[in-house]
């Protein structure tokens, strides 16, 4: 034998032995492409040469959120179009497998992509900011290409950053602009994202010097543009984490006072930290760029009285940022009665964005108190003042305090609200937990103004324990002013007899007491609520029987809730009516005879994961569907051929375990 020939036997054989011990081949995902805001493209291949193998099957899920969901293709097919939610706003996490049915075996998982999300910000600007994620490693460039239609695209540039700032170039009015990314050889399209644009060829910006509140309104003051064709000023108000907006435009002057109390958009310097931009626009309409990074904003006053110490005035504010020269010191300045302000402290201004000072002097009882804060740099050339906030020294206690309702939410955590009367005594809570006799603290919260506060407990298992809660309230001193009831959380659980007989059994809802009026069963197929429920149970009563209807193979869920007299609910976890699968496969059919369709009867199944194979004798497979309702005619390639055949089903149940049923069929002339 020849050399070459040697080699090329040796290599059959090394790689034949390879195959029998890695089983199936492993594929390459080598693409995501989002198609739609709800669809995307998979590709995939395995290498050249690799054994035969019954399909592919492609998992996805939101990136990092937890299962995958599982779809079959046969093996000639490449690729595929998956319809998922919200491509726009998820990143989904895709992998590949090939598999065998018989033998049942898998191949290693193929290399994990995700989709390309796109994010776009800036709107308003002249400058679009784009972000996005990679989809592996591998990809080394991105194109990036813009839109005025969402139809035609431009390419911009190509580059190996993951962000890009599009500084706009042509359009004077404001715009809204389409992106959207292909990357790396594969030409991965990612999704469309958008906002609006407008080009300037912008004024040089004003000089911001100051924020002070002037007889309870925001006044704002700035050094003018030194541009000369400024005909303008816009005041622009927003933050830096959900960006900012045109508020309000003045002429050719240097000061600007925030008073349109009917502004929908007007926000109070006594309640709010407002921070303001200011722009200067010329003639063409052209507006300044503004400077985003040394923002002005009030400065906010806030202080209390209370109990143990409701002789003395806590008070609290934000420091003033951008002050030039900086904020060298914040004076405590206070009014007794309406007279004049003094002096009361100074408080070296540092690096912190908040203060807290204390008035040394004792305050009277019913005497009003009227507080101020200033902020002065060092030569004195700007001072920012406050609001002016009124104490009066009278400790108040709470009437009222207690849960409203401690419910579970989309089946995962549970949900507690507690409200106060009167509303403004407490400054957090204590929320305390049991699984077991002992409560302990979980978590202290502070509290809403408003009058209630709500509390999102996700370290449970709704569908295994119910947990009580009880509630303190402290004041801003740390002293309990109030303790609620104990609430526990609903705790459903179901028991089937004979697949008929469905028995519900819940944990009694304690809290409300006497206000509890009753409970109600809720039944749902599929997610939609019954015709007929709910069913309303008296109060006295943890339990609930019926007969179900079995052959109702749609997915069967329980709820319950607690209703109190006011109309406040709570509900408790989710359960599911579980049924058994119910395979029929007759033993023989006649293609000519009444039944001319040979198929499977099945119960119970998720029928997007179905799977009904035929195989002839010598294990070729001469038949397959994915539709439960479709079956197998007899023919083979088109002829009838008497004799013995295999078949397989393949499905998963309504709880999402997988089952595999086998047998043989004798087709009859």
């Amino acid at each position: 034998m020849s050399l070459p020939k040697l080699i090329y036997c040796c290599t059959f054989l090394l790689l034949a032995v390879i195959l029998k011990v890695s089983g199936q081949p492993k594929p390459d995902l080598t693409c995501l492409s989002v198609l739609s805001p709800n669809s995307v493209e998979a590709v995939w291949e395995v290498p050249a040469g690799s054994p035969a193998f019954d399909g592919y099957r492609l998992f996805y899920r939101v990136s990092g959120s937890g299962v995958f969901t599982p779809v079959d293709f046969q093996p000639s097919i490449n690729s595929a179009v998956i319809n998922v939610p919200n491509v726009s706003t998820n990143i989904y996490e895709f992998f590949l497998i090939t598999y065998n049915n018989n033998p049942s075996s898998v191949s290693p998982e193929s290399n994990h992509l995700e989709t390309i999300r796109l994010n776009v910000s800036g709107s308003g600007t002249g400058i679009a900011r784009l972000e996005w994620n990679r989809q592996s490693a591998q990809d080394q460039s991105y194109r990036v290409y813009r839109s005025d239609d969402n139809f035609t695209y431009t390419l911009l540039t190509t580059t190996s950053a993951l962000e890009y700032n599009d500084t706009i170039s042509r359009y004077c009015d404001t715009t809204t602009l389409y992106y959207r990314l292909v990357a790396g050889i594969c030409n991965a399209s990612s999704s469309i994202d958008s906002a609006r644009f407008i080009d300037a060829t912008t004024p040089e910006d004003p000089v911001f010097e100051l924020v002070t509140v002037n007889n309870g309104f925001a006044e704002v003051t700035w050094k003018p543009s030194s541009s000369t064709d400024v005909i303008k000023y816009i005041i622009e108000r927003g933050n830096p984490v959900d960006g900012f907006y045109v508020y309000d435009s003045v002429g050719n002057t240097t000061i600007y006072t925030d008073n349109d109390v009917s502004n929908p958009d007007y926000l109070g310097p006594c309640d709010n930290v407002v921070t303001y931009i200011v722009r200067a626009k010329d003639e063409c309409g052209y507006g300044s760029g503004g400077d985003y990074i040394k923002l002005h904003h009030n400065i906010l006053i806030s202080g209390n009285t209370v109990e143990l110490c409701d002789r003395k005035a806590t008070i609290e504010w934000n420091g003033y940022i951008n002050m030039v020269p900086p904020v060298e010191k914040y004076t405590l300045e206070k009014s007794i009665n309406g007279g004049p302000f003094i002096s009361v402290l100074d408080i070296p201004a540092d690096a912190g964005n908040s203060y807290k000072a204390l008035d040394p002097d004792l305050l009277e009882s019913g005497v009003l108190v009227i507080y101020r804060i200033a902020a002065s740099n060092s030569d004195n050339s700007h001072v920012s003042r406050s609001c002016e906030l009124e104490l009066l020294p009278e400790p108040k206690t709470v009437s009222n305090f207690n849960i409203d309702y401690v419910t579970v939410t989309d089946n995962s955590f549970i949900t507690l609200q507690a409200s106060s009367q009167p509303s403004d005594v407490p400054a957090k809570v204590e929320i305390y937990k049991a699984d077991g006799d002992v409560l302990f603290l979980i978590n202290t919260v502070p509290w809403n103004p408003a009058g209630s506060v709500q509390f999102e407990d996700q370290n449970v298992s709704v569908a295994t324990a119910n947990y009580d809660y009880q509630l303190i309230a402290l004041d801003s001193c740390d002293f309990k002013i109030a303790i609620s009831t104990i609430f526990n959380s609903i705790l459903l659980k179901i028991s089937i007899t004979d697949e008929v007989n469905v028995g519900l059994d819940w944990s009694n809802h304690v809290g409300w007491g006497a206000d509890l009026e009753n409970y109600l069963v809720y039944k749902y197929s599929s997610g939609v609520l019954l015709p007929g429920y709910p069913k309303t149970i008296s109060a006295g009563l943890t339990s609930y029987n019926e007969v179900d209807d079995a052959t109702n193979s749609l997915q069967i869920t329980y709820a319950v809730e607690a209703v109190k007299n006011d109309g406040k609910v709570s509900r408790s976890n989710e359960v599911l009516l579980p049924r058994s699968v119910e395979i029929d496969v007759p033993t023989a059919f006649r293609p000519t005879g009444v039944n001319k369709i040979f198929r499977p009867l099945i119960r119970n199944i998720d029928e997007s994961n179905y799977l009904f194979v035929i195989y002839n004798r010598w294990g070729q497979q001469v038949f397959s569907t994915d539709d439960p309702h479709a079956g197998w005619d007899g023919t083979v390639k088109g002829q009838l051929q008497q004799g013995i055949y295999v078949y397989m089903v393949s499905y998963i149940d309504q709880t999402g375990v997988s089952g595999t049923k086998r047998g043989m069929v004798m087709l009859l002339d």
